[in-house]
C-alpha cells in the first residue's frame, strides 16, 4: 500500500461528549415513547433483512465487473486477517450477522470445532448460508443457524449448551445497526457476554464515527460522496454537532449508499467512547481499534504480522490491489476494526473450556433445523410479533435487565 493512501497524521474529529455513562444509564423515557421507538426499530430491522435477503447471488464474473469489486476484496482481506489473528484450530465460534455465509470458508480454513451463524435475514440464512454449509462444510464442523434480530432477543435461551463459552464471536459490518437505541446496543453486548468464555475475543468491523463527523464538517451541506458511495445526514444534524446530552450517543442516523451493494440504507454511528464504555459494563476490554487505512498499513508492515498478512494479501487481492481506485480506498476509510477481550484469568478460561458440553458430530442442516427468533413486546407480555415464516421453530424471550449478562 503506497504512502499517499495512508491517513498519515490526519486529526480525527471527535464527537462532543457532554454526559457521562452514569448519566446515560439513568435516562428515562415513557412507555409510549419506548414503544414508538421500538416500532421504528422493528421497521428498520425488517427493511435491512428484506434488503439483504432480496439481493441475488452473483457469479464470480459478475462480481468482478462491479465498480466495488476491489473494495470487496479489501474488505474480505480485512476480515480474513482479523480472523487469522484471533481464531485458532479447535475454537468454537459465532458469526453474528453471518448473512449468506460468506465467511464459512474462512472458518473452515481455521479448522474450527463448531460454528453458530446468526442473521436477521431469514432467506439469507436458510436459502444461502445453510445451502453453502451443506455443500461445502457439513463434514468439517457442526453448525447451528439462527434467523432473527440478535439485538433484541436473548440468544442464551435458545442455543444449545455446546454453543456456550465460545472462543470467538465475530460481527462484521453490522454492529452499527444495534446503535439505534441503548437498549439494542446493550442487548447485543449482553448476548456476547453470555456466550463468550473468559479470555475470549469479540471482533468485528463497523463504521468509523470520527471519520463520518470529520467528512461531514468538511462539506457545506449534509451529504458527502464520490462515485462509489454516498453518506447523507438529515436536518436534525444541520449544526454538525452531536451532543451526548441529546442522544446519549445512540440513534445518530444517516443514510448510506454503496454502489452495487446498498441504496439509502439507514445506519447509525458508533461513537468509540460510548461503545468502549458500554462494552466495559459487560466485562469486555478494548484491545484493538483501527481505521481500515491504518489497519492495512499496520498489518502489512508490522514485524509480527507482515509475513502472514502479505501472504493473505497476495491470495485475496493479487493484481487487483494495483487497480484499487482512489474512490474505493476513500470508501474503505469510512470503516474501522475492533477487538474486545472478555475479562478473566487464564485459569478461569481453562476451567470454562473444561466445563463445555461436547460439540455434536458434523451433519447436514435441514430446513426445519434453522431456529427463528422473535422478540417479546416491550411490555413483557410475552406476545410474539409476526413470525418470519411458518413451519420453522419460533422462539421468543427477553433478557434479565438486572444482570449485566
Amino acid at each position: 500500500m503506497t504512502g499517499k493512501r495512508r491517513r498519515g497524521g490526519e486529526e480525527e474529529a471527535e464527537a462532543e461528549t457532554t454526559t457521562t455513562r452514569d448519566e446515560r444509564a439513568t435516562t428515562t423515557t415513557t412507555i409510549s415513547e419506548a414503544r414508538e421507538r421500538e416500532d421504528d426499530d422493528d421497521d428498520a430491522a425488517r427493511l435491512v433483512a428484506q434488503h439483504y435477503s432480496g439481493r441475488a447471488n452473483q457469479s464470480h464474473a459478475e462480481r468482478k465487473r462491479s465498480v466495488i469489486y476491489r473494495l470487496r476484496c479489501l474488505n474480505n482481506w480485512v476480515k480474513s486477517a482479523a480472523l487469522q489473528r484471533r481464531v485458532r484450530e479447535g475454537d468454537r465460534v459465532m458469526d453474528l450477522a453471518c448473512g449468506k455465509g460468506g465467511d464459512l470458508k474462512k472458518y473452515a480454513r481455521a479448522k474450527i470445532a463448531s460454528y453458530v451463524g446468526v442473521d436477521i435475514a431469514l432467506e439469507s440464512v436458510r436459502r444461502d448460508a445453510v445451502k453453502r454449509y451443506n455443500a461445502e462444510h457439513a463434514r468439517e464442523f457442526p453448525a447451528t443457524f439462527v434467523a432473527g434480530d440478535a439485538f433484541v432477543v436473548d440468544l442464551a435461551k435458545v442455543l444449545p449448551e455446546s454453543a456456550r463459552a465460545l472462543d470467538v464471536i465475530s460481527c462484521q459490518f453490522a454492529i452499527h445497526y444495534s446503535f439505534s437505541t441503548e437498549q439494542r446496543a446493550r442487548t447485543a453486548l449482553r448476548n456476547v457476554c453470555k456466550m463468550l468464555r473468559p479470555g475470549g475475543f469479540f471482533i468485528g468491523t463497523t463504521v468509523d464515527a470520527n471519520v463520518l463527523v470529520k467528512k461531514l464538517r468538511e462539506v457545506d451541506g449534509l451529504a458527502f460522496w464520490n462515485p462509489v458511495y454516498e453518506v447523507e445526514f438529515d436536518e436534525a444534524f444541520k449544526s454538525k454537532t452531536f451532543p451526548r446530552s441529546e442522544t446519549g450517543g445512540f440513534g445518530i442516523e444517516y443514510t448510506f449508499t454503496l454502489a452495487d451493494a446498498v441504496t439509502k440504507c439507514r445506519e447509525c454511528m458508533v461513537p468509540k467512547d460510548v461503545w468502549v464504555a458500554l462494552a466495559a459494563d459487560y466485562g469486555l476490554e478494548l484491545v484493538e481499534w483501527q481505521n481500515f487505512h491504518d489497519y492495512v498499513h499496520s498489518q502489512l508492515t508490522g514485524a509480527d504480522t507482515r509475513e502472514r498478512a502479505s501472504e493473505l494479501w497476495s491470495q485475496i487481492m493479487g493484481d487487483d490491489a494495483l487497480s484499487l481506485t482512489d474512490e474505493e480506498w476513500e470508501a474503505a476509510y469510512l470503516y474501522t476494526t475492533f477487538a474486545f477481550r472478555m475479562s478473566g484469568s487464564p485459569e478461569s478460561a481453562a476451567a470454562a473450556k473444561l466445563k463445555r458440553a461436547p460439540v455434536p458430530e458434523p451433519k447436514r442442516v435441514e430446513h426445519d433445523d434453522v431456529i427463528v427468533l422473535v422478540r417479546d413486546e416491550i411490555t413483557s407480555t410475552n406476545s410474539l410479533i409476526q413470525p418470519f415464516q411458518h413451519g420453522l421453530q419460533i422462539i421468543g424471550g427477553t433478557h434479565d435487565s438486572h444482570s449485566p449478562c
